[in-house]
């Protein structure tokens, strides 16, 4: 039962944030480039009695994969200004995103 609240609160903030976007554009990519994942774990882990420790843990752990997340977005733009097709652009930049998750987890291993 618990999971299933946590899936309807999680598929819930999607689905807003997507209406809003078709309504605002910029207020969409605004509230999208938002950590809402990541706060919903936080609350989640914290309701569920984590430690201040290993929510921080967790804060570092999501800095650290953002990181290499950036290149998609760096990557699928470009391909789509230089014309190339939706789904070569975003197969590409998510290509570019897991070398980029590799190289990470190299680093910090």
């Amino acid at each position: 039962m618990y999971f299933t609240i946590k899936v309807i609160i999680s598929a819930f903030v999607i689905a807003l944030v997507t209406k809003l976007s078709e309504k605002t554009p910029v207020a969409g990519a605004l509230l999208k480039s938002l950590p809402f994942t990541s706060f919903l774990v936080f609350f989640f882990m914290k309701y569920e009695g984590r430690t201040n420790k290993e929510l921080s843990s967790m804060s570092w752990d999501i800095l650290y994969m953002v990181i290499p997340s950036l290149l998609l977005f760096i990557v699928f733009p470009i391909m789509l200004d230089r014309g190339w097709s939706f789904s070569i652009s975003l197969g590409a930049s998510t290509v570019v995103m897991c070398l980029g998750y590799l190289l990470m987890f190299k680093i910090i291993a």
